[in-house]
């Protein structure tokens, strides 16, 4: 069983595995286009992005928590803006 951790300190996590995998563009293209229908894309990423949660690690679980909520996805791109820049 994993532990809990701070939304904060995931947002973080995430974005910084993202920023270091160089993958900025297209996951921020990917979050900017889900909006809305974050909990429907949190399950079909589930299947079609595999590739990619792959290097998320231990994270992926929690990333696709993060998508079923549009004020999290927010605060994650914002993040990996921040860090990209």
């Amino acid at each position: 069983m994993t532990e809990e951790v701070p939304e904060d300190v995931l947002i973080d996590k995430i974005a910084r595995k993202v920023v270091e995998s160089k993958l900025e563009t297209i996951v921020i293209f990917f979050l900017e286009t889900i909006g809305p229908m974050g909990r429907l894309w949190s399950q079909i990423a589930r299947i079609y992005l595999q590739p990619l949660l792959i290097l998320l690690g231990s994270y992926s679980e929690a990333f696709l928590k993060i998508l079923q909520d549009p004020d999290k996805v927010e605060k994650l791109v914002a993040k990996i803006e921040q860090l990209s820049s």
